[in-house]
């Protein structure tokens, strides 16, 4: 597994647009992304993600996100630094997809 976290110095509502977006060019089947978990933060949001590896990490943003980012106007969206962090407990109980 692949876990990662970032800090984005942008405000919430850039957060549900990108969001909205890279629903709705995602593959059905999520692309290798496990958990995904946002939050404002007093200086923009935090994303958290769990990932089944780094490759499949690295194709959602090669591939992916700048579809996403190219349908609401943030193609040129600069990426911000990402946190690797060891991921100690992993535990979901959903059986079908839960979206927030």
């Amino acid at each position: 597994m692949y876990s990662i976290s970032y800090q984005v110095p942008a405000p919430i509502e850039a957060y549900d647009a990108l969001h909205k977006a890279v629903k709705d060019v995602t593959a059905s089947d999520g692309e290798g992304l496990l958990v995904h978990i946002a939050r404002p933060t007093p200086t923009g949001f935090e994303i958290i993600e769990v990932w089944e590896s780094q490759e499949r990490f690295g194709a959602f943003i090669t591939n992916t996100l700048p579809k996403a980012a190219a349908n609401v106007g943030m193609g040129d969206l600069p990426a911000p630094p990402m946190e690797e962090f060891e991921l100690r407990g992993f535990l979901v109980y959903a059986r079908d997809q839960i979206v927030v």
